[in-house]
């Protein structure tokens, strides 16, 4: 897998914030339709999109800052 640059651009930057804003914006859509669901099947592929999209956040928050990316802890609502 290809490393980040050390320096990133102000496009670069730009590009990475829509994708988290995407990313989370999934996430949470994600959650609420698990919240919402009747049937377990359908609530836990919308749990595990969720969660996906979280990972995908984390991963993008990541190559901001490695210092300061969160692991583990779920995007509330």
């Amino acid at each position: 897998m290809q490393q980040p640059p050390e320096i990133v651009t102000t496009k670069d930057l730009s590009y990475i914030q829509d994708a988290l804003s995407w990313e989370l914006l999934a996430a949470k859509k994600f959650g609420m339709y698990a919240q919402m669901a009747q049937e377990k099947a359908v609530k836990d592929i919308c749990e595990r999109l969720s969660r996906m999209h979280q990972n995908h956040y984390q991963r993008l928050l990541s190559h901001l800052d490695p210092s300061k990316a969160i692991t583990g802890q779920r995007i509330s609502q």
